[in-house]
């Protein structure tokens, strides 16, 4: 190929390096939009033309999607050559071709020949900055992509906004889910809104102020906890910041006492709360519009954080980094932010008809988790170190059989400390500090670098490489592909490792550790917005993934109270099969002898089904294809998982497909309409959207995960509404059985498809006997089926590890 040489190019460093680079010229188009991208690579520079690789193939898909030709406009690139390796010379990785410095004299001199006189030559309506590269040589802007994507932003130098940065396509291969963010960002507009702002109002305009949709958003000092300031508006680019003392509390009080409905970020978890403490409340009957919530059901694979949101539904620049320079136009912007946001997400909550699900289902779910998260569950603190003991004591047996170069060592160093009063430096001046000598451990198998070197360069293992990043990796699944490849002990090792370090790290901190655990009860922060079929998540710390180990540090309030625990039985598996019309299966489920493992490990294996033993390979080789069969797995996913050899998962799945046949085509039926249509919508009116290159497994996945998570919290709302003030005839809505938990019994937590309560003893049976009536009670949804829940149940004192299986002896009818 003959060699594209530019004039230009001319005292460029890396021109100098590498004289055999090929120039890239820009894509030219009719429109005033120009897109500029990163830099060229193997086809582009093959073709003459950038954007033309498989970046570029995405690339014209989004914006297709986005109602974008690209015949129309103008595409180019930051440098107008392959670097070596594809590598970005500013790039850490480049240093192995070219110099940090020279690195940046190339974009520099890139942009000083090529791009600005291309940037100069119309005048421009739109620019497309595609990617962190583009942002940050076009705007000058180094806080990262994720920050500004979506802002619509002015050139260096300039201050009309005409940029508009959006996620590069390598990335959006890598994680599909900010497909619909990026085509957001392509269809909005670059011009930013008028901000009509009040940040000093005056009595006499708070007196003027009425609305019957009250849009708002408090401060609070992060020491004290205290509100600081109400930001509030009726309107789109208006906002008044309302300090909160004095007067303006009383006029607070009376705006949010006449408002009608309330909208805010998170109010339901935070903002309500707090304004209530302070004696500011709303109307009992007032309709609560949580937008948090609300783009939860909309966009569920999306972050939901407030600037996130604003960047798909409006046009405001990114304002969040500025709480720390002018608190008063921070709030105005969040108002105002949530304003424009609720005038769009309210349409689409109708026009897909989720108004319902978030109105009679969520919101009294946000105020369950809310009530759950304020009661917590009880530590004991002897247990916690008993098992923290054990753990850690298990932790050192481990790290003495690692090889010498992974194993911990005390290293001498000098440690700075604060000098006794009158100490005097070599100068004979005062000083403030000196350097002991003093002794730091070092644990080189927690390093991953350290881990890298040891897998691939002493070992000469094959290189893993990250699913999404495509960069090498040592993580979790790393190890577990390498160890069952080699079957390496140093291997198994690290893994056993890592999982007690998180073990330890996670659940078993001492009161030294953590706050919570000093005052003797965990506090975790349930999340109704947490996962993209519904399902609700948990942090600090949290409790969803709690390994079973870690349960026995948990124990009731009292020391008369039991913990009791009711878990949904095969809730998945058997929504899998209701959907898929297989009466057989649910036959066979409907036995509450049955066991959906053994009957298929007998199958399997040809062992009688009453002779299958729990404990055997057999037995937990056919639980696996159960779980890997109905969670859609493939047979190398199958493979992978669960340690199983190649050929053996794919004969177990299809023996699995052979026996679940209607399940089988149900299942593929399911995974072809989320590939088709790109929505699914469960019997409970729950949407989710599909991007992914998975959607076939995905969309699999989302019935029964989604309709198992709605089933558990109805139950909930069954069990819960009185204690969260909510109506019952509201209540009825969602579950028509209501089963309001006796006095003093609480709900703890919500792990999965289980609920744990503790309660007196005296009221176990009560108790249990509410519990199932609201879990197994027949859902309209589904044509009245039901699903029965399977129960444990502790002795006074016993921990949440420590439940034993509970029997109703009869009392449990609906």
């Amino acid at each position: 190929m003959k060699v594209r040489e530019c004039s230009g190019c001319q005292g460029c460093p890396l021109a100098r390096l590498f004289p055999e680079r090929n120039y890239i010229h820009p894509k030219t188009g009719p429109s005033l939009r120009l897109a500029v991208a990163e830099a060229g690579g193997a086809e582009e520079e093959l073709l003459d033309e950038p954007l033309v690789g498989s970046c570029g193939k995405t690339m014209n898909s989004l914006w297709r999607k986005g109602g974008v030709s690209r015949d129309e406009i103008t595409i180019t690139n930051t440098i107008c050559c392959r670097p070596p390796d594809n590598i970005y010379p500013t790039d850490p990785a480049a240093r192995r071709y070219i110099s940090e410095e020279e690195g940046r004299e190339t974009v520099s001199h890139c942009y000083a020949k090529y791009l600005k006189p291309l940037l100069e030559s119309r005048q421009w309506e739109r620019i497309d900055a595609i990617g962190e590269k583009a942002l940050r040589v076009l705007t000058g802007k180094t806080e990262g992509i994720f920050k500004w994507r979506g802002s619509p932003l002015p050139l260096i130098g300039q201050t009309k906004p005409v940029v508009m940065p959006m996620l590069h396509p390598s990335y959006l291969q890598r994680d599909q889910s900010m497909i619909p963010a990026t085509i957001s960002d392509i269809q909005k507009g670059v011009t930013v809104p008028p901000q009509d702002y009040n940040l000093q109002p005056t009595v006499e305009e708070l007196e003027n102020f009425h609305a019957k949709t009250l849009i708002f958003d408090i401060e609070t000092n992060r020491f004290s906890n205290q509100i600081t300031m109400v930001g509030i508006t009726d309107s789109p680019y208006r906002a008044i910041v309302v300090p909160f003392r004095g007067i303006y509390i009383s006029q607070l009080r009376r705006i949010f006492e006449e408002a009608e409905e309330v909208v805010g970020q998170n109010i339901i978890g935070f903002d309500l709360d707090h304004l209530a403490e302070a004696g500011i409340k709303v109307k009992s009957d007032a309709q609560i519009w949580d937008i948090m919530l609300m783009h939860h059901l909309v966009q569920p694979d999306s972050p939901h954080d407030l600037e996130f949101i604003a960047s798909i539904f409006t046009q405001m620049v990114a304002w969040k980094h500025l709480n720390v320079v002018d608190m008063a136009y921070y709030n105005a912007c969040d108002v105002d932010a949530t304003c424009q946001i609720y005038e769009q997400l309210r349409p689409l909550m109708e026009f897909f008809r989720l108004t319902d699900l978030y109105k009679y289902c969520q919101v009294p779910l946000a105020k369950i988790c809310k009530k759950m998260q304020e009661t917590g569950i009880k530590v004991d603190a002897s247990r916690l170190g008993r098992v923290r003991e054990k753990f850690i004591a298990e932790l050192k047996e481990l790290e003495a059989t690692l090889p010498p170069e992974l194993q911990p060592y005390d290293k001498p160093i000098r440690k700075r400390e604060r000098a006794p009063e009158g100490t005097l430096g070599k100068s004979g001046k005062p000083i403030k500090f000196i350097h002991v000598p003093s002794i730091e451990g070092v644990v080189p198998w927690q390093s991953p670098k350290v881990i890298e070197r040891y897998l691939y360069e002493t070992l000469h293992l094959p290189k893993q490489l990250h699913r999404k990043t495509k960069h090498l990796t040592t993580d979790k699944t790393a190890l577990e592909r390498l160890y069952r490849q080699t079957g390496n002990k140093t291997i198994d090792t690290l893994r056993k490792l890592r999982s007690l370090e998180e073990l330890i790290g996670t659940f078993l901190q001492d009161g030294d550790e953590s706050e919570q655990v000093a005052a003797g009860r965990i506090h975790t922060n349930f999340l109704v917005h947490g996962t993209n079929t519904g399902r609700l998540a948990s942090s600090g710390p949290n409790l969803q993934n709690i390994p079973t180990k870690a349960r026995y540090i948990y124990v009731p309030s009292h020391t008369d109270w039991c913990y009791i625990e009711a878990d949904f039985s095969s809730l998945e598996n058997r929504l899998a099969a209701w959907y898929a019309n297989d009466d057989e299966r649910l036959s066979r489920l409907a036995n509450p002898d049955f066991n959906e493992h053994k009957w298929l490990c007998s199958k399997i294996y040809n062992i009688p089904e009453g002779e299958v033993d729990k404990s055997s390979w057999q037995y937990k080789r056919a639980k696996n294809t159960n779980h890997g069969a109905d969670g859609a797995m493939g047979w190398k996913k199958l493979s992978d998982t669960y340690d199983i050899p190649a050929k053996e998962a794919k004969d177990l799945l299809v023996l699995w497909r052979t026996i679940n046949c209607k399940s089988a085509d149900w299942q593929e039926a399911a995974g072809n309409a989320a590939a088709r249509e790109g929505v699914l919508t469960n019997v409970f009116g729950r949407k989710r959207w599909f991007w992914s290159h998975s959607a076939y497994t995905e969309g699999i996945r989302f019935f029964p995960q989604s309709t198992g998570a709605d089933i558990c919290f109805r139950a909930m709302i069954a069990l819960y509404y009185e204690r969260v003030g909510w109506p019952e005839e509201l209540a009825r809505k969602v579950a028509p059985i209501l089963a309001p938990l006796p006095h003093p019994a609480r709900l703890v937590l919500q792990v999965h498809d289980s609920l744990l309560v503790e309660c007196p003893l005296a009221l176990v049976d009560e108790v249990a006997l509410c519990m199932n009536k609201a879990m197994s009670q027949p859902w309209p949804e589904l044509a009245g089926y039901s699903i029965p829940a399977a129960f444990k149940v502790g002795a006074p004192g016993d921990s949440w590890g420590e439940l034993k299986d509970y029997n109703f002896g009869g009392k449990n009818e609906n």
